[in-house]
This record gives C-alpha cells, sequence and structure tokens, in this order.
C-alpha cells in the first residue's frame, strides 16, 4: 500500500516491449534499474518504471534489439503538469474554495418551533437586532448570548434556545404562563349583579353562591358572598361553633340578560381612491440592500406592502434575493351609499358596538333588527338577549 502511494506521487509510466522483453528485463535489472508490475497483454510484455529511469533505457533497448512503446502516465506528476496547461480550471478551483470557505460564514437559513401567541415575525425581530437573520454573519453572535437577549425583548417567554447546525440556525422557544394579578391580603369583597338577568351558570371559586340556576336577580342584588356565617341544617346535630368566613369572593354567574342597541350610519361615505402607484426596489446579498433607483419619501395618505422572490438552490433559500415595495397613493372622496350598503355599515357599526358593551366572553343568543331611513339615515335598532358575565366584585369596607 505504502508503495503503491509512493509510485502516485512520485509518477511512473507503463511501456510495452515489442521483441524479447524477458532478455531488456534480465538487462534492465543487472543496471540496476527498478522495474516493477510485470505482465503480459495482448501478446506482449508490460512493465512500469519511473519517467526518468525509462528514458534511461533507450540505449539498452537499442543493444537488446527491442522497441518500446508508452501505454500510460499516472501519478501526481503528470497531473499538474496538465493543470499547468490549464490555468484557468486551477484559478476556478481555487476560486471556488475560497468562495465556499467565504460564503460558510453566513446564515443560510433561520427556522423557529415552539411559537403560539408569540408571532414568528415578533421572533424574527428580536433575534435579528441581536445578529441572528439570513445573511448574517456566523462570528456576530453566539448562541447564548442571542438566546438571552432574545427572553430580554420578549418577556412574553419563558424560555429560548439558539442552536446552530453548520450555517443554519433553529430558534427554539417556549411560552410561559401568565402571572396571575397579586390578590390584595386582607379584603372583603362579595360579587353582585351588573345587570338584571336569568341565571344559567354558577362558577364559585371562591364564597358562597347566594342564588340559584334559573333565578332572575335585579341590578346590584348579591351572587356570590365572600363574608357570610354558615347556616347550620335545622334537622342535624347544632355545631358548637358555626364557620365564619371573611375574605374576597370569586367566580362567575353567567346570565341570560336583554340590551338594546341602536346605531345610525350617513347617505355617504370617504372613500380612498387609487390615484397612482410608485414602486422602489433593492437588491439584498447576506442582509444587506442595495438601491435598485432613487425614491422619495411619499406625502399624504398612502398605501404600501412589499413583495420579495428569493433564490432557491436544491429546496434551500439562498440569502439573495429581490425586494420591492409599492406605494400606492390615495386620493379621499365622498361617495353616496344605496340602501343596500347603508344597511351592511350599521350591521358591522351594531356589531362593533355590541363587543365594545358585552364583556370577555359574552355573546348575542338572539335578536330582532329594525332599519328606519330618515333624513337620509340608516337607524338601526336591536333588540337582543345576551349571555354574559353579570358578576361585579365589590369591596366591603370595614371601619
Amino acid at each position: 500500500m505504502l508503495a503503491a502511494i509512493f509510485h502516485l506521487l512520485s509518477g511512473y509510466v507503463e511501456f510495452q516491449v515489442h521483441g524479447d522483453g524477458a532478455r531488456l528485463f534480465t538487462v534492465a535489472a543487472k543496471r540496476g534499474f527498478n522495474l516493477w508490475g510485470f505482465c503480459r497483454r495482448e501478446g506482449l510484455a508490460v512493465a512500469r518504471v519511473r519517467p526518468g529511469v525509462y528514458k534511461k533505457m533507450r540505449a539498452l533497448c537499442r543493444r537488446c534489439g527491442v522497441r518500446t512503446r508508452l501505454v500510460q502516465k499516472r501519478g501526481a506528476p503528470f497531473q499538474l503538469r496538465r493543470l499547468q496547461k490549464r490555468k484557468s480550471l486551477l484559478v476556478g478551483a481555487v476560486a471556488g474554495a475560497a468562495l465556499y470557505v467565504f460564503l460558510s460564514g453566513f446564515v443560510w437559513g433561520v427556522s423557529i418551533t415552539g411559537a403560539q401567541n408569540v408571532t414568528p415575525r415578533e421572533i424574527t425581530q428580536a433575534a435579528r437586532n441581536c445578529g441572528v437573520y439570513v445573511g448574517g454573519p456566523r462570528k456576530g453572535f453566539t448562541p447564548k448570548n442571542a438566546s438571552g437577549s432574545i427572553l430580554t425583548q420578549l418577556p412574553r417567554l419563558s424560555w429560548a434556545s439558539v442552536n446552530t447546525n453548520g450555517c443554519f440556525v433553529e430558534i427554539a422557544v417556549k411560552e410561559g404562563a401568565q402571572a396571575p394579578a397579586l390578590e390584595e391580603k386582607g379584603v372583603l369583597s362579595n360579587i353582585v349583579a351588573g345587570r338584571e338577568g336569568r341565571v344559567v351558570e354558577i362558577q364559585a371559586r371562591q364564597g358562597r353562591p347566594e342564588v340559584s340556576l334559573g333565578d332572575t336577580v335585579t341590578q346590584d342584588q348579591l351572587l356570590i358572598a365572600g363574608l357570610y356565617q354558615e347556616a347550620p341544617d335545622p334537622y342535624g346535630i347544632q355545631p358548637p361553633e358555626l364557620y365564619q368566613r371573611a375574605g374576597a369572593a370569586r367566580g362567575k354567574v353567567v346570565a341570560e340578560t336583554y340590551r338594546e342597541f341602536t346605531v345610525q350610519v350617513g347617505a355617504s361615505r370617504t372613500e380612498h381612491i387609487e390615484s397612482g402607484r410608485e414602486t422602489a426596489q433593492w437588491l439584498e446579498i447576506f442582509g444587506l440592500r442595495i438601491p435598485l433607483g432613487l425614491w422619495s419619501k411619499p406625502q399624504g395618505p398612502v398605501r404600501t406592502y412589499q413583495e420579495s422572490s428569493w433564490l432557491t438552490l436544491l429546496g434551500v433559500q439562498m440569502p439573495l434575493g429581490l425586494r420591492r415595495q409599492v406605494t400606492v397613493f390615495l386620493t379621499e372622496e365622498e361617495r353616496p351609499l344605496t340602501k343596500k350598503e347603508q344597511k351592511t355599515a350599521a350591521l358591522l357599526k351594531l356589531r362593533e358596538a355590541q363587543r365594545t358593551a358585552l364583556p370577555p366572553g359574552g355573546s348575542v343568543k338572539e335578536e330582532k333588527l329594525e332599519y328606519v331611513f330618515a333624513d337620509g339615515m340608516c337607524i338601526l335598532h336591536a333588540r337582543s338577549r345576551c349571555l354574559e358575565d353579570i358578576g361585579v366584585e365589590r369591596v366591603i369596607s370595614v371601619e
């Protein structure tokens, strides 16, 4: 094995002998010429020898009356000689190796896992602020510092890890549960009805319910008591001391309520009409943006959106692409509305009023709508039956 490696590094030639090959090999061995790889091919003797020795064998061939012919040249010296004739190939190989080393120093892809409520866009922006982005230098950040910086920028995350796999970066995050609000100790409170309604659900986490399912309650009626005394069973054994509780009432009481909403919409609406467009383009290479033209900052009401196209190689997005930002110029125009459009606008306004009026989790169970057109206005009156939490905490002051 070592001999074969030595011959490949130093180079050798393989030749055929036309004539008495045995005599030539014998005389060459006596002269100290090192030959190897003896064999017969197509009836001719074949051997291998170093290039310098092959030149010295010419006189020996004439003496033995034989003729030799080169079959092949092998080894590093012959390969290097071929490359010297093809300098562009050698330069291309060196340039390719240098380009590979240069490009391996940048981030080629960023992936995010574990994001739920926190959007990937927020995590991407936080990572970009600490140097983790497609096209960013790999030496510009350390995974430990980057993960700490992301946690600092996004307090909603309880854990973040930045892992590198070659030129690709994976950001794994975990969102923490929202810390409950601190409850003030020593506070006495009850839960009372914020409006009248019929009780359909009771959840008393702390305190004693004072109403039952199906009861009709009025505004300010006690629903869950935080300060109460145990009511003993009149038919059982009477305890020596009654249990007393003094604390904050916690829970919710869902009731079916009745609400009325009234909204109105005018006969016309101001709309923004497109009056022109302007396009700005730039080339992005490894995070560096190169503008492809000159443009000014738009004035007045505008709407902008961006488009991007990235170079993809073997299914992998390259940090090389073209970005385009389109600016749409808008002008305000007053447009009259048809009755159908007025009804649609009034219904949308009603839904917004209902979302504002109802507490979180509340919904409209049934409603009756009435449209009235007067003086060019569309007036919508809604009578709604709603399901909502009517419980309101009321602190008991102790003096």
